[in-house]
C-alpha cells in the first residue's frame, strides 16, 4: 500500500461503514415509529426494554474490536489466514458473551427495573420485552465479528448491503407482528432481522471466502492471535464503551432533574448527534485498519500518516456537518417534532451541537488510530477520565446549578470532548516521535 492509495482506501473503507452503522441506528428507529403507530401505548415498554440490552450490547461489542485491529495487523504481515482465525475465536467470544448477556437480562431485567423506581406493571411488560431482545445479542453479536473481519480484509461492501437488507426484513417482521403482540412483537422481529444478518454475512463469508486464502475454514495455525491477545484488545475497548454509555445515560438523568421539556429537547439533540457520529465511526475504523494493517507491514511511517489522515478528513467532515446543521436549524427541529416550543429549543442548541462535532468525532478516531498501534488501554484510561470524571458533575453543575439547562449539559459534553480528542492526539503524536528512531510501539496493555 503506497502513500498515495492511503487516502482512496480510507474512503473506501469509512463509507461502507459508516452505512452499516447507520443502519444498525435505522433498526431502532424502525421499531420505535412502528410501535408508536400500531401499539403507541407499549412504546414505554420497548424504551425501557432497550436500555438494559443496549449496556450489555455496547460492552460486548467492545470485546469483539479484536476482530478488526488483530485481522487488519495479520493482513499487514502478509499472514490472511490468521484473520480467518481471528474470526473464528472471535465467533466464539460473541457466542460466549451473548449468551452470558442473554442469560443475565433474562434474570435480571424486571428486578433491576424495580430497582430503579418503575411502577410493577410497567417493569414487568419491559421486562418481557427485555427478555425476547436479549436472545437477539448472541446473533447480534456474531454479525457484528462478521462485520469487523470484513472491515479488517477491507471488504466493507458486503457488510453494509446486508444490514439494509436486514432493516428491510425487519421492517417486514414489525408490521406483521407488532399488530398483533406490540413491543413484543417488535422485539421478536429483531430476533428474526438478526437471524437474517447473521445468515446473510456469515453465508457470503463461508461461501465466497472459503478457499481465499483469508483461513475461515481452514484449521487455525498455531502462530496465530490467541484468546489472550484478542481478549488485551478487546476488554479494554469494552470498558471504554460501557463507561461512556453509563456517562451519558448518566446525562439524561441530570436531563430529567431539568424538567421534561429538557429532556424531550436533549433527546432530539443527542440523537442529532449519534447520526453525525456514525460518519466519525466510519473514519475511525477505516484508520483503525490502516493503521493496524501498517503496524502488521512494520511500517511505521505509513502508520502514521494514515493516522494523521484519518484525523484530519474526519475532521473536515465534521466541520461539514456542522455548518449544514446551522444552516438547517429549523428543519431539523420540525423534523423531529410538530410542538412549536421544542422546535425552537432544539433550534437554539444547534450552535452548541455544532461545536461539539469535531471534538467528538476526533476523539473516537483518534482513540482507533491508537488501539491501532496496540495502544489499548490509553485511550480507555482518557474515555473514563473525560466522560465518567469530568461530563457528569459538571453537567450537573452548568446545567442545573447555574440554570443554563440542556445547553449546559451540550457544554459539558463539548469540554469533555476537547478533553479527550486533545489528550489523545498528544499521545499519538508522542508515540510518533518516539517512533521515528525506531520502531517504538507501545505494549500491548
Amino acid at each position: 500500500m503506497s502513500d498515495p492509495a492511503l487516502l482512496p482506501r480510507l474512503i473506501r473503507l469509512a463509507g461502507p461503514v459508516a452505512i452499516a452503522r447507520l443502519g444498525i441506528m435505522g433498526m431502532g428507529v424502525a421499531d420505535t415509529i412502528i410501535v408508536g403507530q400500531l401499539a403507541p401505548r407499549e412504546l414505554s415498554h420497548l424504551a425501557l426494554g432497550w436500555a438494559p440490552t443496549g449496556l450489555f450490547l455496547v460492552g460486548a461489542i467492545g470485546l469483539l474490536v479484536s476482530v478488526q485491529v488483530l485481522g487488519a495487523r495479520a493482513i499487514g504481515e502478509g499472514r490472511p489466514a490468521h484473520a480467518g482465525a481471528v474470526l473464528r475465536r472471535g465467533l466464539i467470544i460473541a457466542w460466549i458473551a451473548g449468551g452470558v448477556s442473554a442469560a443475565l437480562i433474562a434474570l435480571s431485567a424486571t428486578p433491576a427495573l424495580l430497582a430503579l423506581g418503575i411502577k410493577p406493571d410497567l417493569a414487568a411488560a419491559a421486562g418481557k420485552v427485555a427478555m425476547v431482545l436479549g436472545l437477539s445479542i448472541p446473533l447480534h453479536l456474531t454479525f457484528i465479528a462478521a462485520s469487523f473481519f470484513m472491515e479488517a480484509i477491507s471488504r466493507p461492501n458486503a457488510g453494509a448491503v446486508v444490514m439494509w437488507l436486514g432493516n428491510a426484513v425487519n421492517i417486514a417482521l414489525n408490521l406483521v407482528l407488532v399488530s398483533a403482540y406490540g413491543a413484543v412483537g417488535s422485539a421478536w422481529a429483531t430476533v428474526g432481522a438478526r437471524v437474517f444478518l447473521v445468515a446473510g454475512l456469515l453465508g457470503w463469508i463461508f461461501l465466497k471466502l472459503r478457499d481465499s486464502g483469508f483461513g475461515v475454514a481452514q484449521p487455525a495455525p498455531s502462530s496465530a492471535p490467541g484468546f489472550g491477545a484478542m481478549l488485551a484488545v478487546g476488554a479494554a475497548a469494552a470498558i471504554s464503551q460501557v463507561a461512556e454509555a453509563g456517562a451519558f445515560g448518566g446525562m439524561t438523568v441530570i436531563a430529567g432533574r431539568i424538567g421534561e421539556d429538557a429532556v424531550a429537547s436533549y433527546q432530539i439533540v443527542l440523537n442529532l448527534l449519534a447520526v453525525v457520529f456514525m460518519i466519525a465511526l466510519g473514519f475511525a475504523a477505516a484508520t483503525q485498519v490502516l493503521v493496524s494493517e501498517s503496524i502488521g507491514a512494520d511500517q511505521k511511517a505509513q502508520a502514521t500518516r494514515a493516522g494523521w489522515l484519518g484525523l484530519g478528513v474526519n475532521t473536515l467532515a465534521m466541520f461539514a456537518a456542522a455548518v449544514l446543521i446551522l444552516l438547517f436549524a429549523q428543519p431539523i427541529g420540525r423534523a423531529f417534532s410538530a410542538d412549536p416550543a421544542l422546535v425552537a429549543a432544539v433550534a437554539a442548541l444547534m450552535p452548541i451541537a455544532a461545536l461539539v462535532l469535531a471534538p467528538d468525532g476526533g476523539q473516537v478516531v483518534a482513540a482507533a488510530a491508537l488501539r491501532g498501534r496496540g495502544d489499548n488501554w490509553f485511550p480507555t484510561a482518557s474515555h473514563v477520565f473525560a466522560y465518567v470524571i469530568v461530563m457528569p458533575p459538571l453537567a450537573f453543575y452548568l446545567g442545573e446549578m447555574l440554570g443554563r439547562g440542556v445547553t449546559g449539559l451540550m457544554e459539558a459534553i463539548f469540554i469533555a470532548s476537547c478533553i479527550s480528542v486533545g489528550v489523545l492526539v498528544a499521545r499519538f503524536a508522542w508515540l510518533t516521535r518516539r517512533a521515528q528512531g525506531g520502531f517504538a510501539q507501545p505494549r500491548e496493555t
